[in-house]
């Protein structure tokens, strides 16, 4: 019985008709060359496009808008699992989710957010290393990162971030192929303007496979910063009518602030224009000679400018900061940091603002849109959350980057 299977078998087979073979030596030779030079350029193309697979269409706004799409992952099976939850219950485990998403307790100078990175093919320029225009559009992503991480209240009330302008100072190239981390963290604000700093570092070989990627950790213990992926959203999650809505608008449109006055000469502008390439360089240079705290290589210092907006009503970075949970260290030395499980004392008039039964998103984005102003002075909480060792770190801080900002609107008029 099983031979007649095999002979049935390899009857079946005999039937099948051969591959058919094409012997390269029969044809012309025209189209032997031209045969062989489609095949090459089907290969060349694909890897071609392998190579620049990072430049293709939309695969910048995929990488910018990655942890968007992360959290909104989060937040769809956040509803899918409590689908069979009673309403009132559902509206208490999504509104926790999204207030869970606030840096409650941290020090605004001390959170940090770290964007991965590498000099590709498509990323570098004809000397090797990562290209000028590389550093700026790896930072868009880095940025939305930080607004993401720092915050999540003011995107969920419809708020947006303004780009007023960048200014990058290069101190040491990123090689090709080499990967590099952008750590961002907040340097000042004043009534209008916040000041973002980006490092760009790197680790030489022997450093990498040395260094022990620690979390940055506050001293409450809060996760600030890892270099895995630390500005990844906390897996705590908001509802569906108010969830993050991030909108980056770059060039800013009427966001100038008055300049020097009319009367100034243009003696004065050059002297404000050196003077602000002087303040650039030094901050750099003082940036440069502070060491990383895991020893890795500083290769470029970028200062961005944002504004907070509400429509085209400006809000300031001193009203938002407390409102996200931002506060200054608790005044005895011996208390317990504060954090998510020890709020600072402002945090319940926070979330009073936009929180039932008190508060609403809505009534939040009233309050952020003007509101603020409405309040006696001797009740706004939000100026004593910030008040102190950070309001005097801030001012030395201003001091420094409000003068970069101050030159370069003064050298528009120069040339």
């Amino acid at each position: 019985m099983l031979g007649r299977q095999s002979h049935d078998n390899l009857r079946l087979l005999a039937r099948i008709p051969s591959m058919p073979v094409f012997n390269l030596k029969k044809l012309p030779r025209s189209q032997l060359t031209t045969t062989l030079v489609l095949s090459a350029s089907k290969y060349i193309f694909l890897v071609l496009l392998l190579i620049n697979v990072r430049s293709l269409p939309f695969a910048w706004h995929i990488r910018v808008f990655l942890p968007v799409l992360r959290l909104r992952l989060q937040y769809y099976l956040l509803r899918l699992r409590i689908l069979f939850k009673s309403k009132e219950l559902k509206a208490k485990i999504l509104t926790d989710w999204g207030e869970g998403l606030c840096p409650v307790g941290a020090n605004p100078f001390e959170l940090v957010t770290v964007h991965h990175g590498w000099t590709s093919v498509d990323d570098a320029d004809y000397n090797g290393h990562l290209s000028n225009s590389s550093y700026a559009k790896a930072l868009d992503a880095a940025r939305l990162k930080l607004v993401l991480k720092a915050f999540p209240a003011f995107a969920r009330s419809g708020g947006w971030m303004a780009l007023g302008s960048t200014h990058f100072h290069f101190i040491r190239e990123i090689p090709f192929l080499r990967s590099y981390e952008i750590r961002l963290s907040i340097g000042a604000w004043d009534h209008k303007w916040m000041f973002i700093i980006a490092r760009y570092v790197s680790f030489t070989k022997k450093k990498h496979s040395n260094a022990t990627h620690k979390l940055h950790v506050d001293r409450s213990g809060q996760q600030l910063g890892t270099n895995n992926d630390s500005a990844r959203p906390s897996k705590t999650l908001t509802t569906s009518s108010d969830f993050p809505r991030i909108l980056l608008s770059t060039p800013a449109e009427d966001l100038a602030t008055p300049a020097t006055p009319g009367d100034t000469t243009e003696a004065d502008y050059n002297l404000q224009a050196e003077k602000t390439k002087k303040e650039i360089e030094a901050l750099a240079t003082a940036q440069s000679n502070i060491p990383e705290p895991d020893g890795a290589v500083l290769h470029c210092v970028a200062i961005s400018y944002i504004c907070f907006k509400h429509g085209r009503i400006t809000v300031p970075p001193s009203v938002i900061l407390p409102c996200e949970g931002f506060s200054k260290p608790p005044s005895t030395a011996s208390a317990a940091p504060f954090s998510s499980t020890n709020p600072p004392p402002h945090w319940k008039k926070a979330q009073a603002l936009r929180v039932a039964p008190s508060g609403s998103i809505p009534a939040f984005a009233k309050f952020l849109k003007g509101g603020w102003r409405d309040v006696p002075e001797d009740e706004r909480w939000w100026e004593d959350a910030l008040d102190g060792p950070i309001e005097e770190q801030r001012k030395a801080n201003l001091e420094v980057l409000d003068s970069v900002r101050r030159g370069m609107e003064g050298a528009r008029s120069i040339g």
